[in-house]
């Protein structure tokens, strides 16, 4: 959609309770816009905050109004608007979940609302702070103008490696509970995910989601070439539109993963979307390897080579729930084990440190060979102070009331 019709909305707008207040962002779905309660003042509303799902009756003060305009359109292309907005309230209303974004109301507009505008549907939803795609653009040093790190919920540093991870794995989470109700997202890309006030992710446009029919769905003949299945471009259009199917999903994802710790690369080269989009069918057809950013981490680099297997047959296996299984097992490996508590071979039982460790250590006789007792403790290997440490030594602490060395025996 033309920037000019994205003007069509002047600020104070109101649609039902809400008044427009600033826009968001164009493309070629709809306009976004900020809006907020009419009966709030401006000073008093206040962004969601990303707390479980809010009734419908009860919708926070500031909302984000997504205004698919129908005005100009041939009648088809109308209808199709339209039906993009009842997908989009159909998955809101039967797939609640928190790593998907709320939808809480659709108006259809009349002539009363103004000529520019009969026709429109808006749909009145959860606002956010920005998408994944300004904030991998933000990080890009050839990324366009969009906001800072420092004005991002996830601080003023570059997307760190624990960061892609965990954002990723909240994408995973959304993804996996829409296609465990069977349904397809169909328009998996970085635009498409929202990052809320508290730096959490959640996938949003559904204007292409489909509910399977057994192994498959039908959508309109549309989509990104960045983020298309190889398959895709073979794909022929029936009148139901075009065969989709969930490893459509894991395909994209496999490229969104790339892009989250490169800053927006894709893992196919060229300058272009057909450039990369003629590499990664090159990929597909086997003229070339697959050939990934370093900077991608080991596992996330293995995961996204399963999502971005050539075939569907092959990509079929690497289902959400086996992904988030792999994650989940990944972050059990990353969690560092405590450490194990010190056994005696000589007894059987068990070296502790009484109390809480002493500042500064306490002066302690661990050893027959301490020459000393007033000399400062060393370090033993398991954290117990001792002078001359020795698994046949018992300590003998000169206080216990301050903390010291205590063995079992």
């Amino acid at each position: 959609m033309s920037s000019e019709s994205a003007e069509l909305v002047p600020r104070g707008y109101r649609v039902g309770e809400w008044e427009v207040t600033d826009l968001i962002g164009a493309g070629g779905w709809g306009t976004v816009y900020a809006a907020r309660r009419a009966d709030v003042p401006a000073g008093d509303a206040k962004v969601d905050d990303g707390s479980p799902a809010v009734p419908r009756e009860t919708p926070p003060k500031e909302v984000a109004l997504k205004f698919l305009h129908t005005a100009g359109l041939a009648p088809r292309q109308a209808r199709g608007l339209v039906e993009t907005a009842r997908r989009e309230a159909e998955l809101s209303r039967r797939t609640r979940h928190p790593r998907l974004i709320r939808l809480y109301d659709s108006v259809t507009l009349g002539e009363r609302d103004g000529a520019a505008f009969d026709g429109a549907v808006v749909l009145v939803m959860e606002r956010a702070e920005l998408s994944l795609r300004e904030l991998l653009e933000a990080l890009s040093p050839s990324g366009r103008a969009v906001p800072s790190p420092s004005s991002t919920p996830l601080g003023d540093e570059p997307l760190s490696a624990s960061e892609g991870a965990r954002l990723l794995t909240e994408i995973c989470e959304g993804l996996a509970h829409l296609h465990g109700m069977g349904w397809v997202h169909g328009d998996l890309k970085p635009d498409n995910v929202l990052i809320m006030a508290d730096g959490s992710a959640r996938l949003a446009d559904f204007g292409l989601a489909a509910e399977l029919t057994g192994t498959h769905a039908y959508i309109p003949p549309l989509g990104t070439p960045d983020y298309l299945p190889p398959e895709r471009w073979q794909a022929s259009l029936g009148e139901q539109g075009v065969q989709i199917r969930q490893s459509t999903d894991i395909w994209a994802l496999g490229v969104m993963i790339h892009q989250v710790f490169t800053a927006g690369s894709s893992p196919f080269p060229g300058a272009t979307p057909a450039a990369r989009a003629a590499a990664a069918q090159q990929y597909a057809d086997g003229r070339a390897p697959l050939r990934m950013d370093p900077r991608v981490p080991p596992f996330w680099r293995d995961l996204a080579a399963d999502c971005l297997s050539p075939t569907h047959a092959v990509r079929a296996a690497h289902t959400l729930e086996s992904l988030m299984a792999r994650i989940r097992a990944e972050e059990e490996r990353s969690v560092v084990p405590p450490r194990p508590r010190r056994t005696s071979s000589w007894t059987g039982r068990t070296a502790t440190c009484s109390a809480r460790r002493p500042t500064p250590a306490p002066s302690c006789a661990c050893s027959p060979t301490t020459s000393s007792s007033t000399s400062p403790c060393s370090r033993s290997p398991y954290g117990c102070p001792s002078r001359s440490w020795a698994p046949w030594a018992p300590c003998a602490p000169t206080s216990t009331a301050t903390g010291g060395c205590a063995k079992q025996v």
